[in-house]
C-alpha cells in the first residue's frame, strides 16, 4: 500500500469508530448567569451551516513538468530540446542578422555572444505556497455528525531557473575562452478549483473545544495560465505557442485544462462559540489527480485552513 493511501486510511478511520464516550449526543451545555443564578442553555447544532475558509495550499511538484520550458506538441508529447518552446523563443529573439539580438541586449553582450544548450534547460521547478480561499457548508444531523461540501480556490505560481552562457576571453595568452553561466527565472501560473464532498465527525464530549475528523471524495478543476521567462529587463510568455497555433486547439482543451478526481481527509480543532457560531482549524491532506500536463497521475497534496461557520 502506498504511503499516501495509508495516511488517508489513518485519517478516515476515526469516522467509523463507535465506542464508549463516542455516542451521538443531542445537546451541549452552556452556562449563563440570570438573576444571580445559573441555567442550562440547550445548544442544538442540527441544521444547515455556511462558512468561509482562508488558508494555504501546498501543491505537489509533479505537475510542474508543464512549465519546464520544453512544452508539448499538438499530440501531447513533450518536445525534445531542439523543438522546446524555450529554445525556439530564445532563437527567435536572437535575430537573424537583420533584426536585433534582443537576448544579447538583455544580457549586455555583443550580438551572438551567448549560447544556450540542453544543459541550460530549467531545473528546480516547484510550486510556491499559495493562498487558498473558499465557501464551506455542512448539514449537521446532530452535534457530532455532519455531511460537508466545500468549494475552495487557489492560484498557484511555479518557480524555477535556467541558464545562458556568455563566453568571455581568458587572459592566458593562448586565446582560450571560458563560459560565464548566468541564471534566470522561469515562472508558471495555474488555477485550481477544489470541490470536496464528505462527512465530518466531532470527537469527544467537551461542549466547547473538540477534535474533529473528516473525509470524502474530491474533484479538482485545474487550468494552465502562463509560462514566462525573465532575462534581466526582458520577459516573454513562452507558452504563446499553445494559443497562436491552430494545431493546439484540441490540446488546449485537454492538456491545459482538466478535471481530476481523488480523495481527501482532514483533522483539526472545532471551537463552538455558541449555537450559531463555530470556528475550525483544519489540516487537509488529499490524494488527487491534477489532470493537466504530461501523464497526469494521483499525487499527494496538502492544505491548512481556518473556517468560520454560521448556523441557520
Amino acid at each position: 500500500m502506498k504511503k499516501p493511501t495509508i495516511i488517508l486510511f489513518m485519517m478516515l478511520s476515526p469516522l467509523f469508530w463507535r465506542g464508549a464516550g463516542s455516542e451521538t449526543f443531542s445537546q451541549n451545555t452552556d452556562t449563563t448567569n440570570t438573576d444571580g443564578g445559573t441555567q442550562d442553555v440547550t445548544k442544538n447544532m442540527q441544521g444547515f451551516h455556511i462558512g468561509l475558509q482562508a488558508g494555504t495550499a501546498f501543491a505537489n511538484k509533479y505537475t510542474t513538468n508543464l512549465y519546464n520550458g520544453y512544452g508539448f506538441d499538438p499530440n501531447g508529447n513533450q518536445n525534445n530540446f531542439t523543438n522546446s518552446f524555450l529554445n525556439q523563443v530564445l532563437q527567435y529573439y536572437a535575430g537573424n542578422g537583420t533584426t536585433p539580438d534582443y537576448i544579447a541586449q538583455a544580457l549586455g553582450v555583443q550580438p551572438g555572444m551567448w549560447t544556450f544548450g540542453p544543459q541550460d534547460m530549467p531545473v528546480n521547478l516547484k510550486y510556491n505556497v499559495a493562498i487558498q480561499v473558499g465557501l464551506n457548508t455542512r448539514y449537521c444531523f446532530d452535534n457530532k455528525t455532519a455531511i460537508i461540501y466545500n468549494l475552495n480556490a487557489t492560484k498557484l505560481t511555479v518557480n524555477g531557473n535556467f541558464t545562458i552562457e556568455t563566453p568571455t576571453p581568458v587572459n592566458t595568452g593562448t586565446g582560450l575562452q571560458s563560459n560565464n553561466v548566468n541564471t534566470f527565472s522561469i515562472i508558471g501560473g495555474e488555477e485550481r478549483l477544489i470541490n470536496q464532498l464528505g462527512f465530518q465527525r466531532i470527537l469527544g464530549d467537551n461542549p466547547l473545544l473538540n477534535v474533529f475528523v473528516e473525509g470524502g471524495a474530491d474533484m479538482i478543476l485545474a487550468k494552465y495560465l502562463k509560462n514566462q521567462i525573465i532575462i534581466n529587463n526582458f520577459s516573454t510568455d513562452i507558452g504563446s505557442f499553445y494559443y497562436s497555433q491552430p494545431a493546439y486547439g484540441h490540446f488546449r482543451g485537454h492538456g491545459l485544462e482538466g478535471l481530476g478526481f481523488g480523495a481527501f481527509a482532514g483533522i483539526g480543532l472545532n471551537l463552538t462559540l455558541s449555537s450559531k457560531y463555530v470556528i475550525q482549524l483544519v489540516y487537509n491532506p488529499s490524494y488527487d489527480k491534477i489532470n493537466i500536463g504530461y501523464s497526469p497521475k494521483l499525487t499527494f497534496q496538502q492544505s491548512v485552513g481556518f473556517r468560520a461557520y454560521y448556523n441557520f
